[in-house]
């Protein structure tokens, strides 16, 4: 098991999802001018982000209800 696999596995452990991490390789940037630290605000910003976090709570809301549903 690598680094990451042993940090996500701690993580999981505490009760943290981490099946899906991004990164500053997600960041597109099609004339490569940023910087790594600006596409790691560029993914900060966006995860930040008041709508996206509606939409994750919203998501979350909806799977929670799915499985409810199929367990009764």
């Amino acid at each position: 098991m690598n680094e990451i696999e042993k940090a996500k596995q701690v993580l999981r452990e505490a009760g943290y999802y981490v099946d899906n991490l991004w990164s500053i390789h997600d960041v597109h940037d099609e004339n490569n001018e940023l910087t790594d630290e600006q596409k790691m605000h560029a993914l900060d910003m966006a995860f930040i982000n008041e709508y996206t976090i509606e939409q994750i709570f919203y998501a979350i809301d909806v799977s929670v209800e799915i499985i409810t549903e199929k367990i009764k």
